[in-house]
């Protein structure tokens, strides 16, 4: 009996992680904290959930230089993966920038840097250095 609650636990555990850890299960969150971009600049992070290497390199990189200015950047990840294309979408279309999704989903990892107004100041593919997302975000902002 014992064995049984534990396998229980495990699994329930298991899956609060699976959740967690889950993109379509974090789209609503990314969706949600975007409402208030109105007025912001917006970093866009497309990726695909297939591109372990290079869009887990890039994500902590933006996350941490949009963190900075967490204050005026409002940041959204979109995700290309077939299993999110309706989501993915509607979810670039509300921000402004589906047309930057549709022109830029092949070409994963890509950060686009966006004025208030969704004009696109700059747009990087591939790992960059922390300097150069600063520099990009920096510039987005001088756009005002």
């Amino acid at each position: 009996m014992g064995f049984v609650i534990l396998n229980f636990r495990s699994l329930l555990l298991l899956f609060c992680f699976f959740l967690a850890a889950c993109p379509f299960a974090q789209a609503d969150n990314r969706a949600a904290a975007t409402a208030d971009a109105k007025g912001k600049v917006l970093v866009v992070f497309i990726y695909d959930p297939h591109c372990q290497f290079t869009c887990d390199k890039v994500r902590p990189t933006v996350r941490e230089v949009q963190s900075k200015y967490a204050q005026s950047v409002s940041y959204l990840e979109i995700d290309t993966g077939e299993d999110h294309a309706a989501q993915s979408k509607a979810l670039a279309e509300k921000n402004g920038v589906l047309w930057f999704y549709n022109d830029n989903m092949k070409f994963v990892p890509v950060v686009g840097f966006f004025s208030p107004d969704r004009k696109c100041i700059k747009y990087l593919t591939g790992p960059k250095t922390k300097s150069v997302y600063q520099a990009a975000l920096e510039r987005a902002m001088k756009a005002k």
